[in-house]
């Protein structure tokens, strides 16, 4: 199962880094502009709110939660092309939607390898790394390859390695990431929802997430306003996930070690100084260098997130969890970021956003800071 679900995150980040660092970049090629990209894809992530908690409650009620893996692999290609078909930005608000439905199963592979993790001796981080490596690979490639030979190769590598990952989800753990569940889909996800301290910790992911997603969706858009190499946008994300992937891989005993709260507090505090250099104009080389505090900052970040959801979540809603955690802390900060990130970049410019997004990070900051000597001591 340890190979199986490292496939799995590898071949998954293979997809993901073809497509999803470049597709701004994409968009504004054909014309849109950023405050319209940032609608688009704010809409996708609205969709995700909605659609995520059922599918985490299905994860936990169905036989097979494999199927919902298979067939998001299957679909997200045939809708991802989509956004070749027009640049109406009604018909991208669609594509965005749709895209994010199909996508929403992702959360659910988490559930499953944390899961699983516990059963068979293994860390989550072990199996996750895999994933921060295919990135970081697939990112150093694709960047050049778009450079030369046009960015539209992203969707013929993005079906192939869906069709990959739909073969891999087969061979993964037959149950689900939790015990059964009879609960009713609103009752369950009420009874996760009570869980005051879970809503509290999410609220705190909130204000990093969207950080991360104002830096993964328009760094390609800050490169291209301050003049840097276009051909260098790629080497960014390649530098941030290979620094993920011993992060990743140790995150699991250093959490044994000083406890979850403490990593995450660690992390936020790389993150702020990160956006808060690029705030300041670096040079070229800078700006690759401080990459690195991007990986080391996310890697810590989202493996220790995604193990306090689970301890504060009952066993048996794991998935409902994940998911609620995915919603909030994912596709809600992603409105946010896409957004307010696409306004802030259109009225403000580059620098001034990142000045922001460092300001988010530091009150995520704080928010550790207090659950860690106030919430739950479990996460320690």
């Amino acid at each position: 199962m340890k190979r199986v679900f490292s496939s799995y995150y590898f071949i998954f980040f293979v997809a993901m880094a073809a497509t999803q660092p470049f597709l701004s970049l994409y968009l504004h090629d054909r014309g849109i502009s950023s405050e319209h990209i940032g609608f688009i894809l704010a809409c996708g992530n609205g969709a995700g709110i909605l659609i995520q908690p059922l599918l985490g409650h299905l994860n936990d009620v169905v036989q097979d939660s494999r199927r919902l893996l298979f067939f998001s692999a299957v679909l997200s290609p045939i809708v991802f092309a989509g956004y070749a078909i027009s640049s109406n930005t009604l018909v991208l608000v669609c594509v965005a939607v749709l895209f994010a439905v199909v996508q929403s199963s992702a959360p659910l592979a988490d559930a499953m390898a944390v899961h699983e993790a516990k059963r068979s001796s293994f860390t989550y981080g072990q199996v996750r790394l895999w994933g921060a490596l295919s990135f970081a690979l697939t990112t150093m490639v694709a960047g050049y390859v778009y450079h030369l030979a046009g960015i539209s190769w992203a969707f013929g590598i993005y079906a192939l390695f869906s069709i990959l990952l739909a073969t891999i989800s087969l061979k993964l753990p037959k149950s689900s990431a939790s015990r059964r569940s009879s609960d009713a889909f609103w009752t369950g996800l009420w009874n996760v929802s009570k869980n005051a301290r879970l809503l509290v910790f999410i609220v705190i992911c909130f204000f990093v997430a969207s950080a991360l997603t104002v830096n993964a969706t328009y760094l390609p858009l800050y490169f291209q306003a301050l003049h840097h190499p276009m051909a260098l946008v790629g080497l960014n994300f390649t530098v941030a996930a290979f620094t993920e992937v011993p992060l990743f891989y140790l995150s699991g005993r250093w959490m044994e070690r000083f406890g979850k709260m403490p990593i995450l507090v660690l992390a936020t505090a790389t993150l702020a100084v990160k956006y808060a250099v690029m705030a300041m104009n670096p040079p070229t080389a800078v700006i690759l260098s401080i990459q690195v505090l991007e990986g080391i900052g996310y890697a810590l970040y989202w493996s220790a997130a995604v193990q306090v959801v689970s301890d504060l979540a009952p066993s048996e809603r794991s998935g409902t969890a994940q998911t609620l955690y995915a919603a909030i802390a994912s596709s809600l900060s992603g409105i946010v970021g896409t957004s307010v990130g696409g306004l802030l970049f259109a009225q403000f410019g580059p620098l001034l956003t990142y000045a922001i997004m460092a300001s988010s990070v530091l009150v995520a900051l704080a928010g550790f800071i207090a659950f860690a000597r106030f919430g739950m001591r479990q996460a320690w």
